[in-house]
């Protein structure tokens, strides 16, 4: 982290902190967000005129509080005297003026407020495309945030569509970072409009263009949403071909990368690799923001419980004891089912499937979690085995929910040829018959799981030695002034990752 003194001051930092805190702490009001607004128009046109990047990524790390903040007829006034004549502004202001305006402003106050901000500051001519794409980006953001109103959807498919047209006539590499996050709110408008399937030829345009013009934001982004709309029609075969010829970019954000580990699980964990899936769920949730982003994170929890089932592990109990209320009673049927298979119960499964079936459909893992059967039979069958030096098999049918005996002659012999029990079957009598079980530790399979563990140690350690950097003596020193500000830069952007807004397009139930 970085020291968050990092000019000097006469006024102590005991006196300082509360202030800070509390203002800090206080919500935005109107005012503060319209000028935040135009603050952030004019350091995006500042950006564009000195080629600086990170004035405009330094802007979109605070449109989450800007776009819970403007109201539609603040952002219909600035749309209207700062964006370029084109079908897109048209489409954006049709929209804000169609959306409710928040009850706490009244109409004639929002008009007369943005009449005089608006008209002393406005232009008497429009600015760059990059800010004017930012007011659209916004009208879209709050478009797909009404989108529970009568004609919602409708109107965030329109405006997203309008959107991404203009930007597709604007071949500004200046406008890559916007792109990204229009194409996002493109796929997110279609797929809540039920329209997402239609879509997919012009993603995959996007993504070509995109590659060809090496705009790696922007087809990180369109990546991603092709894999979420395969996997949403359980296209999963596409969705693997998809992933063996189109790379993930590797310079991108940490919450496109979660995203994409997260798909690249989904699509692993239906083709039975589960221990590559349960690999990428477990760098997703180390990647996604620790604070925010709730939806996704609760998603990942889940799908890494029902993963680490199928590989044959019971999760660890700290799993479910989330302090998030809405995570933690999102991981509730799946702490029952994992408490049944621990113990092989088959009555405890078959009543937490057949109650919890409504959770396990909107979660996506009903197909992955009938695959558990067979571990739950596995489970039951070892503890009879260890409890029983014979028991016939209508018996081991009855106990495990079988449907006959023959049926459960068929499963044990199967869990005596993978090795899951040590027993015989008496095929005449219709028993199954125990066998004592040698000494483990006689053969060499101790010995080598221990060579397994030292040298994962040892390549571990390896690689952290190799990786080892240090500064080039001879190198030119920062000036103050350029150290102070790459310090302020490197701390805003630490607040945000803690906070959870760097490149939060969704609005944190979306994975």
């Amino acid at each position: 982290m970085v020291a968050a003194d990092v000019e000097m001051s006469d006024t102590p930092a005991k006196a300082v902190a509360p202030a800070a805190e509390k203002a800090s702490a206080a919500p935005p009001t109107a005012e503060s967000i319209l000028a935040e607004v135009k603050r952030n128009v004019a350091t995006i046109d500042k950006a564009v005129s000195a080629k600086d990047m990170r004035l405009l990524s330094r802007v979109l790390r605070g449109t989450t509080r800007v776009r819970h903040g403007v109201a539609p007829a603040v952002l219909a006034s600035l749309v209207r005297s700062h964006v370029m004549d084109s079908d897109a502004k048209k489409e954006a202001l049709a929209a804000l003026t169609a959306l409710p305006s928040p009850a706490s402003t009244s109409d004639a106050d929002v008009g007369m407020d943005v009449g005089a901000d608006v008209g002393t500051d406005a232009p008497s001519s429009p600015c760059t495309p990059e800010s004017g794409a930012y007011l659209l980006l916004l009208a879209v953001m709050l478009t797909v945030d009404h989108r529970k109103n009568a004609g919602g959807s409708a109107l965030a498919v329109r405006v997203a569509d309008a959107l991404v047209a203009h930007l597709s006539q604007l071949n500004r590499r200046t406008l890559d970072a916007l792109s990204a996050r229009a194409f996002f709110f493109y796929a997110r408008a279609h797929e809540l409009a039920g329209s997402h399937a239609a879509i997919r030829p012009q993603l995959l345009v996007a993504y070509r263009s995109a590659t060809l013009r090496r705009d790696v934001a922007t087809q990180a982004t369109v990546l991603n949403a092709l894999l979420r709309n395969y996997i949403s029609f359980r296209l999963y075969d596409q969705a693997d071909k998809l992933l063996s010829r189109a790379p993930f970019p590797e310079t991108r954000s940490n919450n496109q990368l979660a995203r994409h580990l997260f798909y690249v699980a989904r699509v692993k964990a239906v083709q039975l690799d589960y221990s590559e899936a349960l690999t990428c769920l477990q760098q997703a949730a180390r990647k996604a923001p620790q604070k925010g982003a709730l939806g996704f994170r609760t998603h990942v929890a889940v799908m890494a419980v029902v993963v680490q089932l199928l590989t044959g592990d019971i999760p660890d109990r700290s799993t479910f004891r989330v302090q998030e209320a809405p995570m933690r009673e999102a991981l509730a049927p799946y702490l029952r089912l994992t408490a049944a298979v621990r113990v092989g119960d088959m009555s405890a499964f078959v009543d937490t499937v057949e109650q919890c079936g409504a959770s396990f459909d909107a979660d996506g893992t009903r197909s992955l979690i009938g695959r558990l059967r067979h571990n739950v039979l596995k489970t039951g069958l070892r503890k009879l085995s260890a409890s029983y030096s014979r028991i016939s098999l209508a018996d081991v049918a009855e106990r495990l929910l079988l449907p006959s005996a023959a049926e459960a002659e068929a499963v044990v012999a199967k869990a005596i040829r993978d090795g899951v029990t040590e027993a015989t079957i008496d095929h005449e009598g219709g028993w199954m018959r125990s066998t004592d079980v040698g000494d483990v530790y006689g053969g060499p399979e101790p010995s080598d799981a221990y060579h397994t563990r030292v040298t994962f140690c040892l390549n571990i350690y390896n690689e952290a030695v190799r990786a080892l950097r240090f500064a080039d003596g001879a190198a030119e020193e920062e000036s103050v002034e350029a150290l102070r500000a790459r310090l302020k830069e490197e701390q805003e952007l630490a607040q945000a990752i803690a906070d959870g807004e760097v490149d939060d397009e969704d609005d944190g139930d979306d994975y």
